[in-house]
């Protein structure tokens, strides 16, 4: 059974419609994850995010791929994360915790339970609004733990979240924080929420949608093309299109490497990659150099759940043969010929696909399937994006966090690459 779901602008924003059958639908029982297929995305895949309105969710759509599997200390360390995202008064459609002070990364350790003392404001919980002071508060850890909050207006976050976290702002102004936020995403770094000291994010799902959908900045999309801990989920929207967004990841992936056959951790591995692809960061030392190995060794196993429903979905339409089915590892070959190649590229997202013929001008699109630099081409308008977008969300951060703060922010980074390098 299908449910049409309407995604129509309003204010700024999406509001979902959904219009109920009108007969008793039969009971089905929906696999835990939804199988990954491209006639759910249509709509978007031939008119980009005009094609919003006209996308139909199924009705028991389940993306439980993109969950993390709990065991007994993840339930225990969710909690705590859940009652950080609590503490916020204003609304919050969808949180993401993400990062080394999340998910374990090699050459990082996941906070402790008992740590040290950390100057910082803090925020009292509740769901009444409450008043915040600039205090010097215990911290489970000196690692920060950074969230993005998907909300559904983000000048309405901000102007519930002054009153509540002023000291939060580097800016007091709401006219100046609004401008400073555009479509990007406004962090406020190194603040104490419940003796855990954060980093949070704040997108508009709007912006959170236009990105999974067209890969306009590639900002937030990439940070959902790796693991995440989705720690409040009112969106059903945010993890469908996050789906697509999964889908193309590994689409360019298989077609950017270059060996004939490549195992699951190599296929993770040029995944990540994409995301610091033109990101400047990487060029002046402002990340580890060993960022994606250490993300990919030590989440091999959430990459694995993550990716599963789409890595099958290449596997049952030929795009990928299995060589050896190890279960821990397997190793595969690529079977890109012209015609795999034209379907891949042509379900690519709107935006990003128009700027690819852009390359290639007048040309069909047998052509550029059976070009040896389309990899190099893909390549080009993914740095292109990135190094745009991370530039722009550099100089934001120097605004919402202030000077101070944003040294800091620079100089934990500059060690984090340092110690890459030494190994």
């Amino acid at each position: 059974m299908l449910t049409r779901c309407y995604i129509s602008p309003i204010k700024h924003q999406y509001k979902l419609q959904l219009i109920k059958p009108t007969t008793t639908p039969p009971i089905t029982f929906a696999p835990s994850t939804t199988p990954y297929s491209d006639k759910y995305y249509q709509p978007i895949i031939s008119e980009g995010s005009s094609g919003f309105s006209k996308l139909i969710i199924p009705k028991d759509f389940r993306a439980t791929n993109q969950e993390l599997t709990p065991d007994e200390t993840f339930i225990n360390r969710q909690h705590e994360l859940e009652e950080i995202v609590k503490t916020f008064n204003a609304p919050i459609d969808v949180s993401i915790g993400y990062g080394s002070g999340i998910l374990p990364q090699d050459g990082y350790d996941l906070p402790k339970v008992s740590g040290t003392s950390a100057p910082a404001s803090s925020t009292s919980s509740g769901g009444s609004s409450t008043t915040t002071t600039t205090t010097t508060t215990t911290t489970s850890s000196s690692q920060q733990l950074d969230f993005i909050h998907i909300v559904p207006d983000s000048h309405e976050f901000h102007r519930v979240n002054l009153q509540q976290n002023r000291s939060h702002y580097s800016f007091k102004s709401l006219s100046i924080i609004n401008f400073i936020q555009g479509t990007g995403i406004y962090f406020n770094p190194f603040i104490s929420i419940n003796n855990k000291l954060i980093k949070y994010g704040i997108i508009s799902t709007e912006n959170a949608l236009l990105d999974l959908c067209d890969w306009n900045s590639l900002y937030f999309a990439g940070r959902l093309q790796k693991p995440v801990n989705i720690i409040e989920d009112q969106d059903t929207r945010i993890k469908f299109l996050n789906q697509y967004n999964l889908k193309n990841a590994m689409t360019v992936s298989i077609i950017l490497i270059q060996k004939g056959q490549f195992t699951e951790l190599e296929l993770y591995e040029q995944i990540t990659r994409l995301s610091y692809l033109g990101d400047f960061r990487m060029k002046i030392g402002g990340e580890n150099p060993n960022k994606v190995k250490n993300i990919v060794n030590k989440q091999f196993t959430h990459f694995k759940k993550l990716y599963e429903p789409i890595l099958q979905f290449f596997i049952h339409n030929n795009y990928l043969i299995i060589l050896d089915n190890d279960p821990v590892n397997k190793t595969f070959k690529k079977n890109l010929n012209t015609n795999n190649k034209i379907r891949l590229i042509s379900t690519l997202p709107h935006q990003f696909r128009n700027q690819l013929y852009q390359q290639y001008y007048d040309k069909s699109i047998k052509y550029i399937a059976k070009d040896n630099d389309l990899p190099k081409h893909i390549t080009k308008i993914i740095s292109r994006t990135i190094q745009i977008s991370s530039i722009k969300q550099a100089i934001r951060g120097v605004f919402t966090a202030g000077l101070f703060k944003s040294v800091k922010y620079a100089w934990a980074k500059q060690v984090k690459y340092w110690q890459g390098k030494k190994t």
